[in-house]
């Protein structure tokens, strides 16, 4: 069996960061909570827990008094607000290409009607919106697009601001972004700001690139990661053989052969380690 690793995998800039700074802050043996996954992988958040971090799903939850640590992926604004409010000592860890896109936000929330293009869901957008006015929108997908442009219609500003969720497909983002334009004619000005993280973008453009070179492709990280999902997307299409894994357990139900050429990358939240547990079984097992 040959293994190739892509050179990017491992935790990309940003959520080495926020893990690494979590870990320093845990080793205070002081209460530390975190509203929701500080990173989306099942793997870290694990190890993150063993070392005392409390997760949580509401604010409510957290002690006045307390620590709280801003995820990687931002929070909502009046979420941090009401945290400060309970005399919560907060620990900023938001990504720092999020937070540019925060300040572009605030510069531009008070001429622009904003559109942020991610998924609607995804805690990053939720918490993106919340640094712009009444007149913005998340666009996810065709469907709402026609809903998006209603409310531009009904804004007072005749210029559009388009920005992205860091770890949308550039593909995808691109057709939105050419849709919502196509739409505004030359009725509005539109300004189109590609926010998508270069390391996501590195990523996807070498996960390609594997995949035509393998017959199995592996493909590891949080199955909320929603980063890791666009990889997954990708590869697929192009290779027959290719899997979805959050850790070495997932491989015990897929069937590989000693002459597979094994294609591996991860999303931007999965630790090396994972990779060289998954590495070391397939060359145990199959080599």
């Amino acid at each position: 069996m040959e293994i190739i690793c892509s050179e990017y995998c491992g935790f990309c800039r940003g959520v080495n960061y926020s893990v690494n700074k979590a870990l320093e802050v845990l080793h205070n043996n002081e209460k530390i909570y975190c509203l929701g996954q500080i990173v989306h992988n099942e793997w870290v958040i694990k190890k993150l827990e063993e070392e005392g971090l409390i997760i949580v799903d509401n604010i409510d939850e957290v002690e006045s008094n307390s620590k709280l640590i801003i995820r990687a992926h931002g929070e909502r604004k009046e979420v941090i607000e009401s945290a400060l409010k309970r005399n919560i000592e907060v620990i900023d860890l938001t990504c720092g290409k999020i937070k540019i896109i925060i300040n572009k936000i605030k510069k531009e929330k008070d001429n622009s009607y904003i559109i942020i293009i991610g998924k609607k869901n995804h805690p990053e957008p939720i918490g993106l919106l919340s640094y712009a006015s009444k007149y913005s929108s998340i666009l996810e997908s065709d469907s709402n697009i026609d809903d998006v442009y209603k409310k531009i219609k009904d804004n007072p500003y005749k210029r559009v601001y388009i920005v992205s969720q860091t770890t949308f497909g550039e593909k995808r983002f691109d057709e939105l972004a050419d849709q919502i334009k196509e739409k505004l004619n030359d009725d509005y000005e539109a300004v189109i700001d590609k926010t998508i993280c270069d390391a996501t973008d590195k990523r996807q453009k070498d996960a390609l690139e594997l995949s035509k070179q393998v017959n199995k492709m592996i493909v590891i990280g949080g199955k909320k990661s929603s980063n890791t999902l666009e990889l997954y997307k990708l590869v697929k299409d192009r290779c027959e053989g290719s899997y979805l894994i959050q850790d070495v357990n997932d491989l015990k139900d897929i069937t590989f052969k000693k002459e597979d050429r094994v294609g591996i990358i991860t999303g931007a939240s999965t630790h090396i380690n994972n990779v060289d547990e998954i590495v070391k079984y397939l060359k145990d097992t199959y080599e």
